[in-house]
């Protein structure tokens, strides 16, 4: 494996801790058990942060200038299909 593919694996399990350790924090029994694991959540989030800022130093990850109007777009697509979820729901 080359640095690339270690750094993106190491990425990876980070962030399926991080999403697994939101269950552990919803299904805590007591609140001593919450805050330890707030705090372990915490930490995991950080060090995502931080991999994957390494990860965009390193040239890993790669950001594109992207047009206002395509953004606009986007937004007015998303909003109208959360729209539509929401009035279905409430049916």
């Amino acid at each position: 494996m080359n640095d690339k593919e270690y750094i993106m694996d190491i990425l990876e399990s980070e962030k399926n801790l991080s999403v697994n350790m939101t269950f552990a924090l919803n299904e805590a029994s007591c609140d001593k058990l919450y805050k330890s694991y707030l705090k372990m959540f915490e930490n995991i989030n950080k060090k995502v942060k931080e991999i994957f800022d390494l990860s965009y130093k390193l040239g890993f990850y790669k950001l594109e200038k992207e047009e206002v109007k395509k953004i606009k777009s986007t937004i007015k697509t998303l909003t109208q299909e959360l729209s539509s979820s929401s009035d279905e729901s409430t049916k």
